[in-house]
């Protein structure tokens, strides 16, 4: 297994990058789902990111803001837009293989490290489908970590409501008004294609965050540059 690390660390630099995420994590839990199986334990710490490329020298993994040397702080020597990077599930200690004759794809509650899961909440929550609860857990992901934030631990970002459709339909109360992953996967495709080069080159910010002009001069350099060079908004694409 590589040396990966938190899928934001170093930080995305632009919505494009955040947008390549998405699509990997999306096309990874589909895989999974057209194969018969469940990750069982979908959450922020169980997608990691291959990001080491982007350093000078890599970080130490107990400490990540030394060199791996521990000769001094580590620094970043190209982006994700620029290097584009992958993006890994893992811990698969919940997962489950699931056979066609096995239909209604049922599992008895609670289970994983999402707690808000509603069908969790229910008088003596019945089986329920583990699909369904893995398009919620993904989904509850990206709304906690990009659009509503968490509280005290992370704050929501600027310029990723264009997401907020799907997202809202991926954690509806009620499983079966949840799209499958095939869907999700097939409107996000659709929902990116209405993104203009300008707004994937964005940076991520969060909401209350002060963009000084400073900041503004040296974002937008960097992109424009990419841009010039025919490098995609979006890595990967």
């Amino acid at each position: 297994m590589p040396y990966l690390l938190e899928t934001n660390y170093p930080s995305f630099q632009t919505i494009g990058e955040v947008v390549d995420y998405f699509r990997q994590i999306f096309e990874g839990l589909q895989f999974m789902h057209e194969n018969n199986v469940v990750h069982g334990d979908c959450k922020t710490d169980n997608f990691l990111a291959g990001t080491v490329s982007l350093f000078n020298v890599p970080p130490h993994p107990a400490q990540r803001f030394m060199r791996l040397d521990y000769r001094g702080p580590v620094s970043t020597s190209s982006s994700r837009t620029k290097k584009p990077v992958k993006y890994y599930l893992i811990d698969f200690d919940l997962s489950g293989v699931y056979r066609p004759e096995d239909l209604p794809y049922l599992r008895q509650p609670p289970w994983g490290g999402d707690k808000s899961v509603p069908e969790f909440f229910l008088p003596n929550a019945p089986p329920c489908d583990p699909f369904a609860v893995d398009v919620y857990c993904i989904g509850n992901c990206i709304r906690e970590d990009y659009l509503d934030g968490r509280e005290i631990l992370e704050k929501a970002k600027k310029g990723f409501d264009f997401m907020r459709g799907l997202i809202n339909d991926m954690t509806n109360s009620d499983p079966r008004k949840r799209p499958s992953m095939s869907d999700v996967v097939s409107r996000f495709e659709d929902i990116v294609k209405k993104l203009d080069d300008k707004q994937l080159r964005s940076p991520v910010l969060n909401v209350d965050e002060d963009f000084r002009i400073f900041r503004k001069v040296k974002h937008w350099t960097t992109p424009w540059i990419y841009r010039i060079q025919g490098v995609p908004a979006i890595p990967n694409a």
